[in-house]
């Protein structure tokens, strides 16, 4: 998504720059790039079930260590 400002007549570079800022924060476009740039994919059925399989052989490890 694009934002675009065009210079009004007789308006200085600052209040240009000062309603392109304020458009930006209105359409939310940073806050959005923000909170996708850390955001990983879910697991596919393969990698949950292995994981799965991981978590109880280390569970069964650990009851074998405690007896």
């Amino acid at each position: 998504m694009s934002i675009y400002v065009k210079k009004k007549e007789r308006e200085s570079f600052e209040a240009m720059l000062r309603r392109f800022t304020r458009m930006v924060i209105m359409s939310k476009v940073l806050t959005q790039a923000k909170e996708n740039r850390f955001r990983s994919k879910s697991p596919t059925r393969s990698a949950r079930r292995a994981s799965a399989i991981r978590r109880e052989k280390i569970k069964q490890q650990k009851q074998r260590e405690l007896y």
